[in-house]
C-alpha cells in the first residue's frame, strides 16, 4: 500500500469523529488506516469504529493497535511510525483533522521528488478562528542541507504532524526515541530530517491543527509546569545525545541553544517564587551566560537583559506581556 495514516487516540471523544471521517474520506484509495488506541477511558474508539460503518470500502484497510495501559503520546507516536505497513507514513493527532486530498498530494509530491520527508502547510484553529500557517515560510525546499538545518536548528517547527515520511527511514537507522510525553516531536523530527535523503514541500494547507486548551502542554499551574519541565528536559537531553553521537553538535549548536532555552522557560509562569527562580537558573546553567552576552547563535539585546533580570527579581509573571518575545516561549501555541 502507498500510505499509512496513523491516528493517535487518547480521550478525544469530542473531536475524534471529525478526525476519522477526514481520514476515511481520503481521495487516495491505496492506504492503510492505523488507529493507535492508547488505552482511552472514554468512548473515542467506539466513535471511531462507528463512523467507519459509513465507509464500507475502508473496513479492510483499518487496523487497530491497542495499548494495554496508557503509554503516553511519545510511545504512541513511536508505534504509529514503526507499526505502519505502507510505503509512506504520516501521523495525525486524534483531536485534529485533514483535507480529503492530504494523503494524495503529499504522496504525489514524495514520488515526484523522491523525498524521504514531505511537508505541507496547515490551518490553526483557535477561539473559533482559522488561520493559515506554514512550516516552511521560504516555500519549496529541495534536498539541500538548508531545510535539514532549519528543522534541527529549530527555525522550523518540529511538529510531527504535517510531515509524510518514507517508512524505511525508521527501519534503516538506529533512532534514539523520546522517553517522555512533551518535546517528543523535537527528537523524532530532528533525527528524521538528519537521515532524510530529500525533503519536499507542498505549499498548501492540508492539515487542521486544533488548539486544545485542555492539552497537558497548555496547563500552566505549578504541578504541570514542573512536570512539563522534567518531560521536555528528558527529551531535549536525548536530542543533544543524538547530535553528539553523530558528531554534529557544533554544526547544530543553534538548535541545542534554542531547545535548552525553551526547556528552562517551561517555568516562566511560576518564576515569581524564589525557589523556582533558583530552579530556572540551575536548569541548563550554561544558557544563562549566553542570554546575557550572546554567542554566534544568539545576539542579545536590551530586551533580553530586561527579561533576564525580571526573572531574577521575580517580576516576569507580571511583566510577561511587556517583555513578550516569541523565541523565549517554549511552544509556538502560546503566541
Amino acid at each position: 500500500m502507498k500510505v499509512t495514516i496513523s491516528v493517535a487516540i487518547y480521550n478525544v471523544s469530542p473531536f475524534i469523529e471529525e478526525c476519522v471521517r477526514s481520514v476515511y474520506g481520503q481521495t487516495l484509495d491505496d492506504i492503510e488506516i492505523l488507529l493507535i488506541n492508547d488505552a482511552s477511558t472514554d468512548d473515542s474508539m467506539e466513535i471511531a469504529l462507528r463512523a467507519l460503518e459509513d465507509y464500507p470500502h475502508r473496513k479492510s484497510q483499518v487496523r487497530v493497535v491497542s495499548h494495554e495501559h496508557n503509554e503516553g503520546i511519545a510511545k504512541t507516536k513511536r508505534d504509529a511510525l514503526l507499526e505502519a505497513r505502507g510505503d509512506y507514513v504520516v501521523v495525525i493527532d486524534g483531536d485534529d483533522f485533514v483535507d480529503s486530498r492530504f494523503a494524495e498530494l503529499l504522496y504525489a509530491k514524495a514520488i515526484e521528488t523522491g523525498a524521504d520527508m514531505t511537508i505541507c502547510d496547515y490551518y490553526k484553529l483557535r477561539d473559533g478562528k482559522c488561520r493559515e500557517k506554514t512550516l516552511l515560510p521560504d516555500g519549496i525546499i529541495g534536498d539541500g542541507d538548508n531545510v535539514r538545518s532549519d528543522i534541527i536548528n529549530r527555525r522550523v517547527s518540529p511538529f510531527l504532524v504535517c510531515k509524510l515520511f518514507r517508512r524505511g527511514l525508521f527501519d534503516e537507522h538506529n533512532y534514539l526515541w523520546p522517553v517522555k510525553n512533551i518535546g517528543e516531536d523535537t527528537v523524532i523530527s530532528a533525527e528524521a530530517a538528519y537521515y532524510a535523503e530529500g525533503i519536499a514541500h507542498v505549499a498548501e494547507p492540508l492539515y487542521y491543527y486544533r488548539f486544545n486548551p485542555n492539552s497537558v502542554t497548555k496547563l500552566l499551574d505549578e504541578e504541570h509546569c514542573l512536570k512539563n519541565l522534567d518531560s521536555f528536559k528528558s527529551n531535549v537531553d536525548i536530542y543533544v545525545q543524538f547530535l553528539k553521537r553523530e558528531g554534529i553538535s557544533d554544526k547544530y549548536g543553534r538548535g541545542i541553544f534554542i531547545n535548552k532555552m525553551r526547556t528552562k522557560n517551561r517555568l516562566l509562569h511560576i518564576v515569581g517564587e524564589r525557589k523556582y527562580i533558583r530552579l530556572w537558573l540551575r536548569t541548563y546553567p550554561e544558557i544563562n551566560k549566553v542570554i546575557l552576552f550572546g554567542n554566534r547563535y544568539y545576539k542579545t539585546s536590551y530586551r533580553e537583559w530586561a527579561w533576564f533580570f525580571a526573572i531574577l527579581l521575580g517580576l516576569f509573571p507580571k511583566q510577561k506581556k511587556r517583555l513578550f518575545s516569541k523565541r523565549f516561549y517554549p511552544c509556538e501555541e502560546w503566541v
